[in-house]
């Protein structure tokens, strides 16, 4: 098992639901579309909720886990901007 295998073996699902909740409630706020953003992360999950094979589940988690952490760089530019 790679050590990658074991990141998306040991995140949670529930926590990354959580992490991509906040995400689109921080976003929605700022761009005026909350509502929308949040709908779209809570339809992706429903309909995914039964999904059993393991290698589309990990593809589905690597996607929301890069979703996260392009956006978290994103806003780190933009700080990283707005302080000059």
């Amino acid at each position: 098992m790679s050590s990658l295998d074991k990141v998306f073996k040991e995140y949670p699902v529930k926590k990354l639901y959580k992490d991509l909740m906040m995400l689109a409630r921080f976003m929605g706020r700022r761009q005026g579309n909350e509502a929308t953003l949040v709908g779209q992360v809570r339809e992706q999950f429903r309909m995914n909720m039964h999904e059993t094979d393991e290698a589309k589940i990990r593809d589905q988690k690597e996607a929301a886990m890069r979703a996260l952490s392009n956006v978290y760089f994103q806003e780190a530019e933009r700080l990283a901007r707005k302080k000059r």
